[in-house]
């Protein structure tokens, strides 16, 4: 039965034979969850979680189909032995809901990692490497003949193993989509010059993908807006390729924030780049995707007939059961995706990816079924303490939380109210819910719990999330990001933010400043302005943000005195200072861990464990992931036990 609400998105849609019970998919992602070249548990357990939540059609994160064509050590391989037999477990589990699932293809090209493949990288024409020293490989036709080769053995592996399809991805400045671009083609033979003639890889690949898949299975195509020309290449393939679906992304890996695009991004923003392919073209079912991370946003897309289908992949990551839920219209119930990009972020660095939201996500094979019946008391209701209430509550305790105010969502809530950072308050909201609907008994304006206060609740476990407080200057004058977000309004003149840490905190401050109308300096001193935005995709964004706002950065320095109204820097490389003169001097310094309650109840023999900035200060993935291990019985790390 279609919810009144989602008409539309919980429709049915029929593709080459194959029916999709609704119009959600979770589109192709690098999870690195492979184990030595195959999917394993891990991988199986995360595809079957998707798919026992009601998503529509799964595409399984891309098969490289050349030793020259991955990104990390983690990439699955193809012609290994064991990764038929081991995808064939996938796909059956996956099958078992109704799902339909695909395995992506792709060479990445200039944008491999030589690191991973230990090879060269490949490109249509000369240009340097993007990202380091060197020149990329010129592909000339023996390339392309082990190219078509590589993508016949990996479609011929992919099903054998029993997939509904394979897809390719001619998008972000990959191999093709390199051949389709007039910018980057420069080539004088048969695959350079009109967009005929760029195009005929990727005819070459479709046709010989068909050959090998036979006509009953699927054929897929990822597109990118950052082609200039993807209208007039997603009718073409439409027209010349026997396609069923084209997914239309955006970006690149030089603008990767419109890959995927972070917080303080308008939600659906990708909507719009998928509309003219699906006014354009007819045949081909078209998917947008680009932070379609709510419903009602993917409701109103289709409705509006921007598209056929809807890659919501983050928000199916941060929530698993999301199509159930928006089907039986528990919409307060699903975890939001707020873009926080932790996924990307781990990726980048070759780790299995993770979800700020979801500590479960790639730890679905562990998570433990409710059960529980302990007496949990959680100190603390920060966004570390929400989470261990809630997930102690979910499985089965009886919880008590102590916050000291009378609001929940302690520094979480604090950020939400920066610039762009607005999301921030979903994950707080959510837990809120939550604990309402678990029954939590949550004591507000509690003040300082005592170890006698908690002692007096019997509790089996103690959490202590009791959360942390910046290192002051000392000097009086020289205000906290907390003094400027939550104080009382500054008087009018000059600031300056002296950024520690490179993250959100300083650069919000010194942007909420600068709005107001102040001339402002940020000084970065742990390393380049916004050093850890980086890899999250979320650094582009902020800096748009800061010079939009008039933000001028000094970066290269260290503070040698800092006093209100004055902060003089030594430059790095020759010890030279200068002097930043303003009435308000800010210092976003890093916090030391608030956890003196745990001794004193580890004294009276009850067990405590401090999660989040409590245990150190860190992130909020770290605060969140902590808090649920901290009451659930099983490991969310992948450390081998003979190096624990």
């Amino acid at each position: 039965m279609i919810d009144a609400a989602f008409p539309h998105l919980l429709a049915p849609l029929t593709l080459r034979g194959h029916r999709l019970p609704n119009r959600i998919v979770l589109t192709a992602h690098t999870t690195s969850f492979g184990e030595d070249g195959v999917p394993g548990d891990r991988a199986r357990a995360y595809y079957e979680a998707r798919a026992a939540g009601g998503t529509a059609l799964i595409v399984m994160e891309p098969l490289p189909v050349h030793p020259t064509a991955g990104v990390t050590p983690q990439n699955y391989r193809f012609a290994d032995e064991r990764f038929v037999p081991a995808l064939r477990r996938l796909v059956a589990a996956v099958h078992r809901h109704g799902t339909v699932f695909v395995s992506q293809l792709y060479h990445l090209g200039p944008n491999a990692d030589h690191t991973a493949t230990m090879r060269e990288r490949w490109a249509p024409s000369e240009r340097p490497v993007p990202d380091g020293p060197g020149m990329l490989h010129v592909v000339d036709a023996g390339d392309i003949a082990e190219l078509l080769d590589g993508h016949e053995r990996a479609a011929r592996a992919a099903v054998a193993a029993g997939v509904d399809g394979v897809e390719c991805m001619f998008a972000y400045d990959t191999l093709v989509d390199g051949f389709m671009a007039a910018h980057w083609n420069r080539r004088r033979d048969g695959y350079g010059g009109p967009l005929e003639n760029r195009m005929r890889l990727a005819r070459e690949i479709l046709a010989v993908l068909r050959d090998v898949i036979g006509p009953d299975r699927l054929l897929g195509v990822t597109l990118s807006a950052g082609l200039d020309e993807y209208v007039e290449a997603a009718e073409h393939l439409a027209a010349r390729s026997d396609v069923d679906y084209l997914a239309i992304g955006n970006g690149s890996y030089d603008t990767p924030h419109l890959l995927i695009p972070p917080m303080g991004t308008a939600p659906g923003v990708g909507i719009a780049c998928a509309a003219p392919v699906r006014a354009r073209t007819s045949g081909p079912a078209v998917v947008a995707e680009g932070r379609i991370n709510h419903p009602d946003l993917a409701e109103r897309a289709l409705r509006d007939g921007a598209c056929d289908l809807v890659g919501m992949t983050r928000a199916l990551i941060a929530d698993p059961a999301m199509p159930a839920k928006a089907a039986r219209g528990a919409l307060a119930a699903i975890r939001p995706c707020i873009g926080d990009n932790l996924c990307i972020a781990r990726r980048i660095r070759k780790f299995p990816i993770a979800c700020l939201q979801n500590p479960e996500a790639g730890f679905e094979a562990v998570a433990q079924q409710p059960g529980g019946g302990r007496r949990v008391v959680v100190v603390g209701g920060g966004v570390a303490g929400l989470e261990a209430a809630r997930r102690a509550a979910e499985l089965g305790d009886v919880v008590t939380l102590l916050e000291r105010g009378e609001e929940l969502g302690g520094q979480l809530r604090l950020l939400a109210r920066l610039p762009g950072r607005e999301e921030y308050g979903l994950a707080v909201e959510w837990r809120e819910r939550e604990l309402a609907r678990l029954g939590v008994d949550v004591r507000r304006g509690w003040g300082t719990a005592t170890a006698d206060d908690v002692a007096r609740l019997r509790p089996d476990l103690v959490v202590v999330a009791t959360g942390s407080e910046q290192v002051r200057s000392g000097m009086d004058g020289v205000l906290t990001p907390g003094d400027v977000i939550a104080g009382d309004p500054l008087p009018r003149g000059a600031a300056v933010v002296v950024d520690e840490e490179g993250h959100h905190k300083g650069m919000g401050v010194a942007e909420l400043l600068a709005r107001q109308g102040r001339e402002v300096t940020l000084v970065c001193v742990s390393g380049p302005v916004g050093a850890e935005l980086a890899s999250a995709f979320a650094l582009p964004l902020a800096l748009e943000r800061l010079r939009a706002a008039g933000v001028r950065v000094v970066e290269g320095h260290s503070v040698a005195e800092m006093a209100p109204g004055r902060v003089l820097l030594r430059r790095a490389y020759d010890r030279t200072t200068r002097a930043v003169d303003a009435p308000h001097v800010v210092h976003a310094a890093r916090h030391r861990a608030c956890a003196e309650l745990v001794p004193a109840l580890r004294a009276r023999d009850i067990a405590a464990v401090a999660v989040g900035d409590a245990r150190a200060p860190r992130e909020v993935g770290d605060a969140i992931r902590e808090g649920y291990a901290a009451v659930s019985p099983e490991r969310l790390d992948t450390t081998p036990d003979s190096v624990r």
